[in-house]
């Protein structure tokens, strides 16, 4: 079986369509465009008129008003459409980044100062490490319980 030159062919195909002109220069475009063969009817209504509405359960009418879609939760509707709901979805999904982005960076600072804190005590790793090492060493069963090959 020769895998080589089926490999080397899949490289150069590869290759030709990243070469490839993938766009149009103004210059090749022509001067007047054929218009398109079937025209746009008028009986079909545009997405935003879409007769698809959601119904919202409570919890998805509080994101709606966290997301500032709506002023209050009495004054959400019963029935949305799909573009509406698709845009809450997208603004809870960037506030909960930023919060959760937010939370975070707060555990670092955290974590930072009470790193600095325990370096002024004189708590290191090293020190525990060894603590930890001689209590193991003089046999105390509590320490030798503790781990995957405790007992």
């Amino acid at each position: 079986m020769n895998i080589l030159p089926r490999f080397a062919r899949n490289i150069k195909s590869g290759l030709f369509n990243l070469t490839k002109k993938r766009y149009t220069t103004p210059s090749a475009t022509p001067a007047n465009p054929p218009s398109p063969s079937i025209p746009p009817s008028p009986s079909i209504p545009p997405s935003f008129e879409s007769s698809n509405n959601i119904s919202l359960t409570k919890m998805q009418k509080y994101m709606c008003v966290w997301a500032k879609r709506y002023p209050s939760f009495n004054e959400v509707p019963e029935l949305v459409t799909p573009e509406v709901w698709s845009k809450v979805r997208s603004i809870i999904r960037i506030k909960a980044a930023n919060y959760t982005m937010v939370l975070i960076l707060l555990g670092c600072v955290g974590m930072i100062v009470s790193g600095k804190r325990a370096r002024e005590r004189g708590e290191t790793i090293m020190q525990r490490n060894l603590e930890w090492h001689q209590k193991y060493t003089e046999g105390k069963d509590d320490v030798k319980n503790i781990g995957v090959f405790g007992k």
